[in-house]
Order: C-alpha cells, then structure tokens, then sequence
C-alpha cells in the first residue's frame, strides 16, 4: 500500500504521508517489543526536531490541540501570563481560543489581514494601545507567514509574549527565518494530512529553559520525574520532599497529555523526508499563486516570504460563486471544503460569550473561502489542472 492508494478523490485534500515502507520500520521495531509508553524515542525525536527547527527545548505531545492547550497552561504556571490577556486571531482554529475561554482568560479577537490572513497588523495596534494584553497568540494561517517584522516591532513597542501557531506551516520562512523560531513558544501539529504524521501528535518548542521545565511537568500530572535531575533536586530541596518520595511529587496541577513511543518512533522516520516533502508543497503553492492571480483572491504573502502550505486557500467573491466553484470541483472529483473557521467570531462558542465578531477580511474569508489541495503526492501538472478547473467554473 502507498500514499496514494488512500486517495478516495482523484484529488484529495490531504493524502497519508506514511507510506508502506515507513509501517515497515515500525513494524519490525516493534517486533523488538520495545517499550510503547513515553519513554527514550519520544526524546530522541523532540532532540531530532530542536535540531531541526533549531530551538533549545521541543516537548511532545498527543496532539496539536493539545499542544494548545498546554501553551496556555505554562504560560500560566510559569508566572508568564500577566493579568491572562491574550489576542486571538479570527481566522486560525478552535483551539487557538478555547483554552483561554477553559482557563478563565480574557480574549481579545483581532481582524484578518488581506495580504496573509493572520494577525492584521494595524488591527493588532489598536488593540495593544487600548488593552495593554500581555499575550498575542498568532497562526500562520495555512502556512503563509504572519508578517513577523512589524509584530516584532510591536512587541518591543509594546511588550507582550508571542506565542505561534504552526500547526499547518511546517518548512515555511518569513524572510529567511523558519516560523516557529520567533515565539516564546511555537506549537506543531503532526496529524493526518499534515506535512508530516504522527497518527496524532503534537510539538511545542521553546528557547526558555522555565518554560521548558513548566511544560515537562504539565505533560504528566504535573509530577517531577521528567525534569533534569539537577532542577527536580532543587525542586525537592525547596519543599523539603523526601528523596523516596520524589518521582511521585506533584507540585503543578498537570495533565496526561503524553505521546506514546510508537508517534515517536514513526515522527523520527517521517522528519528524514520532511525538507523533501516542503519543496513540494512550495511548488504547487507558487503554481496556485502563478495560475489563479485574477481569478480569485489568495493570501499573497510578504514578498520574500516562503509559503510551505497544507492547502491553498482561494476566496470567491461571495458564497453564490463559491457554491458554483465547489460543485465544479466535486464534479471533477477534486477534494475541497470551505474555509474550515473562516471567521471564528461568527461560531456558536465565541458569539455565546462575547457577541458575534464582524470585521471585513474576516467576514470575506468566511463567505468566500475554500480549500484547494497541496500535498506531496500532488505534481505541477496536477496543479495546473485543478486551477483550470477553478477557471472554467468562473466563466
């Protein structure tokens, strides 16, 4: 079986990118009957990304989502969290907002922007100047680079944490630099369809050694049996905790949120074929940008930015032209879907509390957005078919 036998559409969305070769190498590592709870390979393969990305500190996890959720939770018992303000972005995914509103903080929802569809710039300014928020979380939407350089200026403006979401932007750079490598934590997500899996997974990744510690002993119950031996010795000595009783002292409320060896194991061999599989996803995405300009708008990106997108994101004009595009798609059997939130403050979970939140990029990705497939199984002359497709359903 390959990657490409789990296509039902002649295009889908998202293909597995683990092939039979890799089941293989699972299958005859398990065959050693290793041990499949967290354990050596899950710190093999964090060691492996750290390298990759080049931070200091990467702490797997079960999931992206959870990878989120843990995000807010160490900021929070680090002492990192302020008076627990935080941006959200409108476009991004549930679980960018959902711990906030879980742990009781308050969000503060920005606009879109039109030249990225993550953080709006000028919005995000505003909302510094009036709420003074000690924490702007922010998601490279798709794989398009936030325009890091003007939040960089704004954090040494104003002063706040930027926390990044890459969970669909593996391999993309703004200017030069790797997403990921800006925030004081940065989360991954390694689910299907992704640029690369773990079954499920998830990655944070930081450059401060607190937070790395915090994050550690969220993971697992909040106990500290997986920190250095040196910091839990000092941890011990600090509370008085009798050395037999050390591997099972909590002092954090914590979660069980760890991978098991086996999403280690199959990370570490998808990471050997992750570069191969951006160059890839690059490709296609510049043919998407080359063949659809004028037809229908896309994040175009800061120039000179690198785009290693999961899909690319085209907009109709309204919802009518994009019902008549996606029945042309289905037609062709070629996957797609609207854009997945759109704007987040239009859904059930944000208006309930806070009231529906309306700005005009947000509200255009909302009515007009759909997805369009880039995966690694998918060549130039793939692309170029499908854009043909969107083109004629315009005529």
């Amino acid at each position: 079986m390959t990657a490409a036998q789990f296509k039902s559409n002649r295009f889908d969305l998202a293909v597995d990118t683990i092939s039979r070769a890799d089941l293989e190498e699972v299958i005859a590592w398990l065959r050693k009957y290793p041990r499949l709870t967290m354990g050596e390979e899950s710190k093999r393969f964090e060691q492996a990304w750290s390298k990759w990305l080049g931070v200091k500190y990467s702490v797997m996890c079960n999931s992206g989502a959870s990878a989120n959720l843990l995000m807010y939770a160490a900021l929070e018992s680090a002492g990192r969290a302020g008076k627990r303000k935080v941006v959200v972005p409108a476009t991004g995914w549930v679980t960018d907002i959902a711990p906030a509103i879980q742990f009781g903080w308050q969000p503060i929802m920005c606009e879109s922007d039109p030249v990225t569809f993550g953080l709006n710039m000028d919005s995000l300014a505003k909302i510094l100047k009036r709420d003074h928020p000690e924490n702007v979380v922010l998601v490279h939407v798709l794989g398009v680079p936030v325009n890091m350089t003007r939040l960089l200026a704004l954090q040494k403006q104003y002063g706040f944490n930027i926390i990044e979401d890459c969970c669909a932007s593996h391999g993309s750079r703004h200017q030069g630099r790797l997403v990921g490598t800006f925030g004081l934590i940065s989360v991954f997500s390694f689910y299907y369809g992704h640029h690369m899996s773990t079954v499920e997974g998830g990655m944070l990744c930081t450059n401060d050694e607190h937070i790395y510690h915090h994050l550690l002993m969220l993971r697992s119950h909040g106990w500290l049996k997986d920190l250095p031996a040196a910091d839990a010795r000092r941890i011990m000595k600090k509370y008085r905790v009798d050395p037999f009783h050390a591997p099972f002292t909590f002092t954090i409320p914590g979660f069980n949120l760890r991978p098991t060896e086996i999403s280690a194991r199959t990370g570490s061999i998808q990471l050997r074929k992750l570069d191969a599989t951006i160059r890839r996803r690059v490709a296609n995405h510049l043919i998407y940008q080359k063949r659809l300009n004028g037809a229908v708008d896309f994040a175009r990106g800061i120039p000179g930015d690198v785009i290693s997108s999961i899909s690319f994101c085209a907009v109709a004009k309204s919802a009518a032209q994009r019902r008549k595009i996606i029945e042309t798609l289905d037609k062709k059997r070629i996957d797609t879907r609207i854009f997945t939130a759109g704007n987040l403050g239009r859904h059930p979970f944000w208006a309930d509390r806070f009231g529906v939140f309306s700005a005009p990029v947000a509200d255009k990705l909302y009515r007009g957005g759909f997805f369009l497939p880039n995966n690694q199984s998918l060549q130039g002359t793939d692309i170029e078919y499908i854009c043909g497709v969107v083109r004629k359903a315009l005529e």
